[in-house]
């Protein structure tokens, strides 16, 4: 019996021991001291300290920051006992704001002046928003007309429940206007002109800040208006005894005005005088303004910037001749030495690679540090569609020929979800089932899953692209479709139905940053059915269901800036599809098409743009026509504006074998958001006609089916994440009688 005692004992003692080394290292409290208006229970539950938990220094260490960043607390300091572990956070509160008092305010209501405190009531003082809300107030005042007020802000604590009262005093004096405004020494201009370059007005109330910008706003009017040398001194503002009104007397010194004489340049390696001379804004003979100059000093200093010389230092030498009213300039150009480019950092990623942003790069390590270079790279890194922002910046190196370039990226939303219904001039009322994203894996690889569904259109599509396969600058990527849409044909109560079902196969090699090809493979079923219109009307309209096996190439030439939203560059395509013969089927037909689009900016951020299109159709072997749905219909929202689609308003409603499309468009931004366009205005004119030849192709304009017709009109467009929106308004100039003269359209994607 004695030994089972003894037995047992040993045995409690050892699981005694080993339950002791398990729990040593666990939590077995927490504890907070110094709370005074913060419950325990909102910090506990934000640290990862907790009971029974393994002790961690490295937490405790975040916990410490957690709870710093709550904003509760000045301070935090921690006491840890072992055995057992007890963890003690030793607090210091901010004083928790019980009250805000306003005292001596009686023109402005204590509400207004709460609404620009920034401190709050029931929240913890923060000395920031403390001196925030003393400069608010201040401002309030003086943007009231009152620049004499007065103010005082001091916070109390109560000490043992650390509540807070802040007090604002204020003083408020008088509300000041202007009386009279004197321009001293004024010669070149009467002083209406002057006076309306100035916010600071008589009998309006008196601002000092205003008062100093508009100094600046009449010496930059005088220096963008020849007189180089205008100097607006500081205003002498007078107050009446009562500090009620000033007198404000502005001392201006005009001296002479300057056309522009001479332009000449000190000798350099790098370019000619003509090349600089190329790149100015200013002229010899007009008159001179300081924003045209200081644009030319710019554009000088970018020029050298194109082969590397970053550090250029242009100083210009100024020779004038007062009497004569005329002013030479001379360029001191200091070039320093080529910059190469060290590391390229690329900042800001999330989900995307950062191979897929640093792939888009057209400089390596090592490159003169272009900046041609640089703003191609980042127009390509835009071009990927899913990045809102690129910020480059440069930083120097240990040597002083080396700068490395970092790259701050912001990427935007890559991918959706939408559902919804819209309505297209075509299609009518189109409910939309979409998945789309443009970055899948971070890898800028794109999928789109597409369900439309209407009275009018079934169509659903599934697409996917990889833009650099195996790592090669080779897009590869697949489609398979299936859409049933009524066509209308000649008039609303024509029409037949159409269907395609099919996939294609795409492979697209890259030459350079401009030069690309596209190859494919389609292969697609297409049916004509349900046809209402009268054979004796429409010969060539009859029901088929014809096999289309083709290959198609296409050359492109893209130098947009922006595929999305081009501000200047061109693109020009040339592709050439061949259906049938060797690839079996039974159509036969060879289709080429040629499109050129050229973007020019113009003034503040209007876009010039044309646009035309060209193809010819024809079928060999043994298709003894080309079938409707492959011909050229032109008329409508993606052609010619103003004339229905595929009514015989343009040519025949069968469609024709040659067709030129010509569109010029003057777009304008309405809303932006960062560098983006959210929402665009656009004048246009579009040109077009359609022919059964080529042979019987015209440039003559008129009403008839084969000659050319035009329509002018105006659009607005809308940016959205999945695609843009377009709703124009078109109105024929060539019109039958009994055609409608204008058309609205709302449908989706971009003219050109």
């Amino acid at each position: 019996m004695k030994k089972y005692i003894v037995f047992l004992s040993l045995a409690i003692m050892m699981a005694a021991s080993g339950f002791a080394a398990e729990t040593a290292g666990k939590i077995s409290g927490v504890h907070f001291e110094g709370l005074k208006n913060v419950k325990e229970k909102t910090v506990k539950s934000q640290i990862k300290s907790k009971v029974g938990k393994p002790y961690s220094e490295d937490t405790v260490k975040n916990d410490i920051q957690t709870i710093l960043g709550l904003n509760y607390f000045d301070n935090v300091e921690v006491n840890v006992d072992t055995a057992p572990v007890r963890i003690t956070f030793d607090v210091t509160e901010k004083p928790y704001i019980k009250t805000i008092a306003l005292k001596g305010n009686k023109k402005i209501s204590s509400g207004r002046l709460k609404e620009e405190i920034t401190l709050k009531e029931k929240e913890f003082y923060d000395a920031a928003k403390f001196e925030e809300s003393k400069a608010k107030i201040r401002t309030l005042y003086g943007d009231k007309g009152y620049t004499d007020a007065q103010l005082e802000a001091y916070p109390t604590v109560d000490e043992q429940s650390n509540k807070m009262t802040v007090t604002f005093l204020i003083t408020e004096g008088n509300r000041i206007t202007v009386n009279n405004i004197s321009l001293d020494a004024l010669a070149a201009y009467k002083p209406k002109k002057i006076l309306g370059l100035m916010k600071t007005r008589k009998k309006k109330i008196y601002k000092p800040e205003t008062l100093s910008t508009d100094r600046q706003e009449v010496e930059t009017f005088y220096k963008n208006n020849g007189y180089r040398e205008a100097a607006v001194g500081e205003p002498v503002v007078t107050y009446n005894e009562e500090r009620t009104f000033v007198d404000i007397t502005l001392p201006i010194n005009e001296g002479p005005r300057y056309k522009i004489g001479a332009i000449t340049f000190s000798p350099n390696d790098n370019y000619t005088d003509e090349a600089m001379r190329n790149v100015l804004v200013i002229k010899p003979g007009q008159v001179y303004r300081e924003d045209e100059f200081e644009e030319s000093r710019h554009a000088l200093a970018e020029l050298f910037s194109d082969k590397g010389y970053l550090h250029t230092q242009i100083e210009p030498e100024f020779k004038t001749y007062p009497e004569k009213g005329v002013m030479d300039i001379n360029f001191v150009i200091n070039e320093g030495s080529i910059v190469y480019l060290g590391k390229v950092y690329i900042d800001g990623l999330t989900t995307t690679k950062e191979n897929v942003i640093r792939r888009e790069l057209t400089l390596k390590e090592g490159d003169v540090f272009a900046a041609p270079r640089v703003r191609r790279s980042i127009e390509k890194i835009y071009n990927l569609g899913f990045i809102d922002a690129v910020e480059p910046g440069i930083q120097p190196t240990e040597k002083p020929d080396v700068m490395d370039m970092v790259l701050n990226v912001t990427e935007g939303k890559p991918g959706v979800l939408s559902a919804g219904a819209g309505y297209s001039s075509v299609d009518q009322l189109v409910g939309t089932l979409q998945v789309q994203h443009i970055n899948l894996l971070g890898r800028a690889q794109r999928l789109n899953l597409l369900w439309e569904f209407g009275s009018r259109k079934q169509n659903g599509e599934i697409d996917w692209t990889e833009p650099w396969f195996l790592n090669h600058p080779t897009s590869l990527g697949f489609g398979i479709f299936d859409t049933e849409r009524v066509r209308d044909y000649s008039t609303e109560l024509s029409a037949y139905k159409e269907g395609r079902r099919g996939g294609s196969l795409r492979v697209g090699p890259r030459i350079n940053d401009y030069l690309s090809f596209l190859f494919s493979y389609t292969y697609e079923e297409v049916s004509v059915f349900d046809i209402e219109v009268s054979t004796t009307f429409a010969p060539d309209l009859v029901a088929a269901h014809d096999i289309t096996s083709s290959i198609s190439s296409q050359v492109v030439w893209d130098s947009r800036d922006n595929i999305f939203d081009a501000n200047r560059g061109s693109r020009h395509s040339l592709s050439v599809q061949f259906a049938g013969g060797p690839l079996d089927g039974n159509v036969n037909f060879i289709k080429s098409l040629a499109r050129t689009s050229w973007f020019f900016p113009s003034f503040w951020k209007f876009v010039f743009s044309v646009n035309g299109n060209f193809g010819i159709i024809e079928n060999f072997g043994n298709s003894t026509n080309v079938p409707i749905y492959e011909r050229f219909h032109v008329g409508g929202v993606e052609t010619v504006r103003g004339y229905l689609a595929r009514r015989g308003e343009i040519g025949t409603a069968n469609g024709g074998k040659a067709m030129l499309v010509l569109n010029a468009e003057y777009k304008f931004p309405i809303v932006q958001e960062k560098k983006r366009t959210i929402l665009q205005g656009a004048f246009f004119a579009d040109a077009g006609g359609s022919w059964d030849s080529m042979y019987d192709f015209s440039l003559d304009f008129g009403t008839g089916p084969t000659n050319m017709k035009a329509g002018v009109g105006f659009g607005i467009r809308f940016t959205t994440p999945v695609f843009p929106l377009r709703l124009d308004w078109g109105y024929g100039l060539h019109h039958n009688p009994g055609e409608e003269l204008n058309q609205f359209y709302f449908t989706i994607g971009s003219m050109f």
